[in-house]
């Protein structure tokens, strides 16, 4: 519904129309908020000036605050000035704590351990798991490829504990590491759980564990790179 508020700019105080959205972005009901002000930062007199709108929703099991953000725009066409809701998503932006150069081994293996991440971080965590456990997949073997090459069609057939088994002999607590993350990931998929003790948090922990360890040995890879690129002898100082 269209509904004029009162909104204090920087400069002066104006009457703006705009259309209230009928649904609250907290709860989901239909209702029409209950709109207490508007304030901006912009001159009354801006183009493309952005203003914001407090408002709550109206269900007595609900009653919660939100913000509608809008933009007025002049409409060529009709030959007058809108205001055109802004959507916004109460979504804060979710920090990945993931080892520096692991995107160099594995960019899917970041991508998809991001969209795990976002899912937990809202308490998705049957989903979470399942997005874990194709991340794990993509680390390892993405890993397994850059060291052995040769064998890239095998290791992109091969299931993934056949992988950490035969290609990760050279790091027993990587191994180790993948092995568990693999145990736990494999109960997200399947009706049954079997390690009734660990859940989504531990296997979180054990792929960043991975990821630590493959991203060292990245790094490992480049210093040897630089010390045999160089024709002179290395001080001790």
């Amino acid at each position: 519904m269209l509904q004029e508020v009162n909104i204090k700019y920087r400069d002066r105080q104006n009457t703006e129309t705009i259309y209230l959205p009928n649904s609250c972005p907290h709860c989901g009901n239909i209702m029409t908020p209950y709109v207490y002000f508007g304030v901006s930062s912009y001159s009354a007199f801006d183009n493309d000036r952005i203003f914001g709108v407090l408002v709550q929703c109206i269900n007595d099991e609900c009653n919660k605050f939100y913000s509608l953000q809008f933009i007025n725009t002049f409409n060529e066409d009709e030959g007058y000035s809108e205001n055109i809701l802004i959507k916004d998503y109460y979504r804060p932006p979710i920090k990945i704590d993931l080892p520096e150069n692991i995107e160099k081994v594995s960019p899917t293996f970041v991508d998809i351990y991001t969209q795990a991440t976002q899912a937990k971080s809202e308490q998705l965590e049957q989903i979470a798991g399942v997005g874990y456990r194709k991340a794990l997949e993509f680390l390892i073997k993405d890993y397994a490829i850059s060291k052995n090459s040769e064998d890239e069609d095998k290791i992109k057939k091969m299931l993934l504990g056949k992988t950490i088994e035969n290609y990760l002999n050279d790091f027993p607590k990587l191994q180790r590491l993948a092995k568990a993350a693999t145990w736990i990931g494999n109960d997200e998929t399947h009706y049954v759980r079997r390690h009734t003790n660990k859940d989504v948090h531990d296997m979180d922990a054990f792929i960043k564990s991975a990821a630590q360890f493959i991203a060292a040995d990245y790094d490992a890879d480049l210093a040897d790179q630089f010390i045999n690129g160089n024709n002179f002898m290395p001080t001790t100082n």
